[in-house]
Order: structure tokens, then C-alpha cells, then sequence
């Protein structure tokens, strides 16, 4: 008896773990997915985008959330949405990242890219690649920033050795 009464108490504590700590995680989520949500809606109000795909998180000098999606005739668009405005660009008509990432490779070729993502730098629309390189003194990360349009190369902005 007292051994079926240790397994029914353990099977319980952890069933009461689980549900605590999804509803934790939940909780925590719910907000993230709300901004996420927002942008979406913003971006169909604001744009002709009518199917979005992904949503990332650009943090410059203004924070934008970074929608990615289609029109209703299926052509590709990226909208970039901050608290004030939604602006659209079609990415067909546009340096690709996988562009913005080998424009990276070329300059700096033993270079890791971490991610590539649309911004905005000044009031310019760019790719915002961050990199990090290693050198004998350590880890050096960069942040290179190539306009959204024609891929120009803007500027660099290197952080601190790690």
C-alpha cells in the first residue's frame, strides 16, 4: 500500500509541475505573441499585404516589428511596422538577404553571420547584418547595414572585443 501511494503522489506532483509550468510559459509568451499579432494587423490595415508568414524584431533608433508575407497575387512583401507607420516594400524588387549575407562573406570571408534582418538606419530601409569575427585577441561582433533597395553598402558599426 504505502508504495502505490508514493507513485499516485509522485504521478500527481509532477502532472501539478507540468500544468504550472505551461501555464507559466504561457503567460510569459502571451505578450510577445500579442505584439506579434498587432504588427500583423497593422500590416494588413496599412498595406496591401493580405497573408503574412513571420514576424522578427528590429531594434534601432526606432523599434519596428518586421513583417514578412504576401499580396493577393502571391508576390512577396515586407512590411516594416512602428508605432506610427506601416511602410511596404515588394521583395522581388529588392536586395535579398541571402545577397545582404554574401555581401558580408566577400568583405570579411572567415566571418559567422549570426542573422540578417530588414531596419531602418537614419532614413534609410536596410539589411542589418550582425557577424562576429575571431580575432587573436578574441570575438569581435558587427553590425553592417546595406540598403533595402539596391544592397549599397551604408556603414559598419563594430562592438567591443568579447
Amino acid at each position: 500500500m504505502n508504495a502505490k501511494r508514493t507513485i499516485t503522489l509522485g504521478v500527481f506532483i509532477v502532472a501539478t509541475l507540468g500544468v504550472v509550468f505551461s501555464r507559466f510559459y504561457l503567460n510569459v509568451q502571451n505578450e510577445h505573441w500579442d505584439e506579434k499579432r498587432v504588427a500583423v494587423e497593422k500590416a494588413y490595415v496599412g498595406s496591401m499585404m493580405t497573408k503574412a508568414s513571420k514576424v522578427d524584431f528590429f531594434y534601432g533608433d526606432e523599434p519596428f516589428q518586421i513583417v514578412y508575407g504576401e499580396n493577393k497575387l502571391g508576390q512577396r512583401l515586407i512590411a516594416w511596422v512602428s508605432a506610427e507607420d506601416v511602410h511596404t516594400e515588394m521583395a522581388e524588387e529588392a536586395f535579398t538577404e541571402e545577397q545582404a549575407r554574401a555581401a558580408v562573406l566577400k568583405k570579411a570571408p572567415s566571418s559567422e553571420i549570426e542573422r540578417a534582418i530588414p531596419g531602418k538606419l537614419g532614413n534609410d530601409y536596410v539589411w542589418e547584418v550582425f557577424y562576429k569575427t575571431k580575432e587573436d585577441r578574441g570575438t569581435r561582433y558587427f553590425y553592417d547595414y546595406y540598403t533595402f533597395k539596391d544592397g549599397t553598402y551604408l556603414d559598419t558599426y563594430r562592438l567591443s572585443l568579447q
